[in-house]
């Protein structure tokens, strides 16, 4: 065999972490590569080996996932900029809706209510207009139906 033979489990000791979590690492590495078995491993780790093989089990799936294929290059910058300013569009198109909503039932109360519509004179001061009213209590015909004669 040509080459450098492999370092195995020997490539934790350089790696960044705590000294226990390195060892973890190590026992792991020595189990898969049949330096080790798992009840040694288990002894060295201080646990036991239903906590062994889930621990292993979840470390075997981390190093998967980080070797899932990835798309080349950078990432296509301002695509945060660009769902910042949608969201933003949207909160606008909201709110312009509901004011819109509110001039309409403005409109419609000026139509069939037109003596409380409110409009400005001369000097810029805003007025109610009232209708004229149909009897009352200066006219004769009040609402008791009698008669002042």
């Amino acid at each position: 065999m040509r080459g450098r033979r492999p370092s195995g489990a020997k490539l934790v000791k350089g790696t960044d972490g705590s000294e226990q979590a390195r060892q973890r690492l190590k026992a792991m590495l020595e189990t898969i590569a049949g330096q080790k078995r798992i009840a040694e491993a288990c002894e060295d780790m201080g646990i036991g080996e239903a906590q062994f093989h889930k621990l292993r089990r979840k470390r075997i799936a981390g190093a998967l996932a980080s070797l899932e294929p990835v798309p080349v290059g950078r990432p296509r910058a301002g695509l945060a900029e660009v769902d910042e300013h949608a969201a933003g569009m949207q909160e606008e198109i909201r709110q312009l809706r509901i004011e819109l909503r509110a001039a309409q039932i403005r409109e419609e109360v000026a139509l069939l209510m037109p003596h409380l519509v409110k409009v400005r004179d001369e000097g810029g001061k805003r007025t109610t207009v009232r209708a004229p009213s149909r009897g009352g209590r200066c006219g004769t015909r009040g609402k008791s139906g009698g008669s002042a004669s």
